[in-house]
């Protein structure tokens, strides 16, 4: 069964709203950021790509085909590939900036994906993501007890993973500096240990 994230103009609708509502100045925040060569991994239909200071020296990633179809035309100056997380095409250190937006929550093997993250990010690289989280209060409970309809719904979401946990196995240092909490949802940029 298809998801909501596998249905571009569904998927763009709720981002629409949810743009309007804060998520755009994260994402602004997000995009803002990434310096030099950059991959976005997840691009969805691109609704980052407008926000890149050089989108010349951004590689957009996304393994679904009518996904990355919206995200070509709204972003035409943009290399794109398609491809997971878990198996990115690309040499080691090949970035600058690796960028991740509502993506992990979806990725069948976060802890591969993460990996392959660290890999092809530079030594003095940073990775930038926003993600949706499990709470650690008593909705914690809740998202537990919704997450397989949930996952089965969304096309593979799991809202009650804890991302920044994974981050910091997969050999990241999460930075103080930008690091903002809003209910579920978090932002963070992150450097190689």
């Amino acid at each position: 069964m298809r998801g909501v994230e596998q249905i571009p103009w569904l998927y763009d609708a709720m981002c629409f709203w949810l743009e309007r509502t804060g998520l755009q100045r994260w994402r602004d925040w997000l995009a803002g950021g990434a310096r030099g060569r950059v991959l976005e991994v997840g691009c969805g239909t691109g609704r980052n790509l407008k926000g890149y200071p050089a989108p010349e020296q951004v590689v957009a990633l996304e393994p679904d085909a009518a996904a990355l179809k919206v995200a070509r035309r709204r972003a035409p100056g943009v290399h794109f590939v398609r491809a997971s997380a878990e198996a990115l095409p690309f040499r080691a250190g090949a970035f600058e900036t690796v960028v991740s937006s509502l993506v992990f929550c979806s990725v069948p093997r976060p802890d591969v994906g993460l990996l392959e993250l660290r890999r092809v990010l530079r030594d003095d690289g940073q990775l930038r993501m926003l993600e949706h989280v499990r709470s650690d209060g008593w909705y914690g409970g809740v998202q537990d007890f919704l997450q397989p309809a949930w996952t089965k719904v969304a096309g593979g979401c799991h809202p009650n993973r804890n991302t920044e946990a994974a981050v910091e196995a997969a050999g990241f240092s999460i930075e103080g500096d930008g690091r903002r909490s809003d209910g579920t949802m978090r932002r963070f940029s992150a450097r190689k240990r």
